[in-house]
């Protein structure tokens, strides 16, 4: 089953770039080094994975990569020449003597650049298949990542059991004869040229897994720890966005499957909301996450509600976008199950008695459901007071403070629920009221 997850998640967890997102997830492993790299990368990122072994073997590649410092021959230059050459439209489709040494005193009459490109085009695929092949037959065998492992022997076999092999102690160095350079454009356009495709294809592959290892290393992340049961744990996690950010520990599991964080505004429930989901996203792509530590279950999608607007093409407003949303996610519960689930300030297009209401009954009915798992905030303390004797429910809040007529945040999770409510006090602070009152004093 693949792994679900909706454009509104993407957009809320700003996994791509977009037309609010300045920043993206993506960009931060945006590291390949050749084109084909970065759009192997770009596929990649988009789509997680719900099975537990495919996520565990590419971790253990990336790992692998960056504990053995591997690298690839990987020149953007030679690969972009090598794929301009191999997409030549005219193919040839055997080897021919008198067409060999025709195409040649003709080119020597009247240089062409096709026939530029086919020389050099040669030579450039000979020189990139044995130094590929140098390194996967001098890389140590034992110990090799499952993942690894059948690529390097994709590798092996494509060379040393086609008619590749014939690149084999090679000297491009020294001049390729005109009946060489015939036999090897055929062999390499005409009858390898799919495998070809697909070793250079592996190479790109190969890009996108060093790029997201030397992210790791430059910027600490660490691997998540995968397990068979629904489980969250996060230590020291953090959001990559936020430089020099404090960080916090989550922790959910099946006997306590909902997280209900409170808090004032701008105490960092969103920020936090958000990394969670970026970490669970990334950790089911195999990648590694910005915390201190994670231990996770494999889950089979992740849904958030972070920054719903209305919709102006469906007519629809903003508290009803929000229920739409609600209903569609529990119909995927309902449907899949296993699932994570985030909601931040639910019913927020709406009056406060109705916002209490709504927020109350559907917290209250998705805390009855077992088998996924739930983040939610709201600001809305008396919520979280109607829910306390629900025993699956772990309840956390972001402190602040007041420094005289300024709040401060700690952006530090603690455990229980707060009471601080710090809206007046920055209207105040920001002289609203004073400012209406002396429009309109104008104005009389």
């Amino acid at each position: 089953m693949d792994f679900l997850i909706d454009s509104q998640t993407v957009t809320d967890l700003e996994i791509f770039e977009g037309r609010k997102a300045r920043k993206s997830v993506f960009k931060f492993f945006d590291r390949a080094i050749s084109y084909g790299g970065r759009r192997e990368l770009l596929d990649i990122f988009s789509s997680p994975m719900s099975d537990i072994k495919k996520i565990r073997d590419r971790q253990e590649l990336i790992v692998y990569i960056n504990k053995e410092n591997l690298s690839f021959p990987i020149d953007q230059h030679l690969l972009d020449f090598i794929e301009s050459y191999l997409h030549i439209p005219d193919k040839p489709v055997r080897v021919s003597r008198v067409n060999a040494w025709h195409k040649y005193l003709k080119y020597k009459l009247q240089p062409t650049n096709e026939y530029y490109l086919i020389q050099r085009g040669i030579i450039y695929v000979i020189d990139f298949l044995q130094d590929l092949y140098s390194i996967v037959t001098e890389e140590p065998k034992r110990d090799l990542p499952c993942l690894l492992e059948q690529l390097y022997k994709f590798i092996t076999d494509s060379i040393l059991n086609t008619e590749l092999q014939q690149i084999i102690g090679v000297n491009t160095k020294k001049k390729i004869g005109v009946m060489n350079r015939e036999r090897f454009d055929y062999i390499f356009r005409f009858c390898e040229f799919k495998r070809l495709k697909d070793i250079l294809q592996i190479l790109y592959q190969l890009d996108a897994f060093q790029a997201v290892a030397a992210t790791a290393i430059e910027l600490g992340l660490v691997f998540p720890e995968l397990s068979d049961s629904k489980e969250v744990e996060i230590n020291g996690l953090y959001h990559p966005f936020v430089e020099d950010a404090v960080s916090n520990d989550v922790r959910l599991s099946e006997r306590r499957n909902m997280f209900f964080v409170t808090g004032a505004n701008m105490s960092g429930k969103s920020t936090f909301l958000k990394a969670f989901g970026v970490a669970v996203y990334l950790a089911h792509l195999g990648f590694p996450v910005a915390a201190a530590s994670m231990r996770t279950g494999v889950f089979n999608g992740l849904f958030s509600t972070i920054n719903i607007t209305d919709n102006l093409c469906t007519g629809y407003s903003h508290f009803y976008s929000e229920v739409h949303r609600v209903k569609n996610v529990a119909e995927e519960i309902n449907r899949t199950g296993n699932l994570i689930v985030i909601f931040d300030e639910l019913f927020r297009g709406t009056n406060v008695k109705d916002a209490y209401d709504a927020s109350l009954a559907i917290i209250s009915a998705f805390a009855k459901v077992t088998g996924s798992v739930f983040l939610v905030s709201t600001h809305i303390m008396e919520v979280a007071d109607q829910l306390r004797h629900i025993e699956n429910i772990r309840f956390g809040y972001f402190h602040s403070a007041i420094d005289g007529k300024k709040p401060v945040y700690s952006y530090r999770l603690h455990e229980g629920v707060t009471e601080e409510r710090l809206g007046m006090l920055i209207i105040e602070n920001e002289r609203i009221i004073e400012i209406i009152e002396t429009g309109t004093s104008k104005t009389v």
